[in-house]
């Protein structure tokens, strides 16, 4: 237990330090990034969500993005996101955030996306699963939302921090949604999901975070996809390539979606270097 939480917490750092070179990346590619994203209507609303410790301009340079490129994209108000308690504050956290979303979807006259990072992003899909007619779509950017998929579901050192703010070890939470009655990893119906991942994450393994396969094959007419990105966990509101990634999906129709195809950016040996960052998308249609 000591050795897994000393690696896990190298891991962390690593992490950290990684997110700190893709918001470097991001600020030297900006002027690229603003030609090669797909664009927005200029009305469509986009709501972010922080992930565990996050503070709320935390999102900042992923709205300030989204902004320049089509959308109308705001924080989810709540400050930081300092985790959850037990299903009694979870239940009072979607109360205020429903009403939030419903506040902007009337606002703008149409449904909202909803893209969250680590925790922010289980916060998304659980909202969505409440509230479809208000919630376009969700994207999730390393979210650990399929319990069960992996035995570790945090890093050990991010699961340290989590007891410490909620007073709840991460396995007595799990218990708890574990007793729900439904299953709370299982896709919100008739809301397009988007999960974007990392083999890399230094925070949360893929296999909580990717949507497993068993939900793939059955969506019902609905899109959900999978799309693996070289990056880290911490940094993924600010990576290039997740940008990309995020602002393709958002302007995806939903009645003829395409899978995202990272080739249809850049150009010579730039276009085919996108299959290192993307690894799983070597062709379009990969799931």
């Amino acid at each position: 237990m000591v050795f897994q939480t000393g690696l896990d917490l190298l891991r962390l750092q690593g992490d950290v330090l990684w997110a700190g070179a893709e918001l470097a990346a991001k600020i030297v590619s900006e002027p690229f990034l603003g030609l090669a994203a797909r664009k927005g209507d200029g009305k469509s609303p986009v709501m972010t969500l922080p992930g565990f410790t996050g503070p709320e301009f935390s999102m900042q340079p992923l709205n300030n993005f989204l902004n320049a490129n089509g959308y109308i994209a705001q924080s989810w108000g709540l400050g930081t996101n300092r985790g959850i308690r037990n299903m009694e504050h979870m239940e009072n956290l979607s109360a205020l955030l429903g009403t939030r979303v419903r506040q902007i979807a009337d606002e703008h006259g149409r449904p909202v996306s909803l893209i969250g990072q680590s925790l922010g992003g289980d916060f998304a899909r659980e909202l969505a699963r409440r509230f479809p007619k208000e919630v376009d779509r969700v994207i999730t950017l390393g979210s650990p939302a399929h319990f069960g998929e992996a035995p570790n579901t945090v890093n050990a050192m991010v699961a340290r921090v989590m007891a410490l703010y909620t007073g709840r070890a991460v396995d007595d939470l799990l218990e708890e949604v574990s007793d729900l009655d439904f299953d709370i990893s299982e896709p919100p119906a008739g809301v397009p999901l988007v999960s974007i991942y990392s083999l890399y994450d230094g925070v949360a393994p893929a296999a909580t975070t990717k949507i497993p396969a068993r939900f793939l094959r059955d969506t019902k007419g609905v899109p959900r996809e999978n799309i693996e990105i070289v990056c880290s966990h911490c940094g993924m509101g600010v990576n290039p390539l997740v940008l990309l990634a995020v602002a393709d999906r958002l302007a995806e129709d939903k009645a003829n979606w395409v899978p995202f195809d990272p080739l249809s950016y850049g150009f010579g040996p730039v276009k085919y270097a996108s299959r290192w960052f993307y690894p799983s998308r070597l062709s379009p249609r990969t799931a």
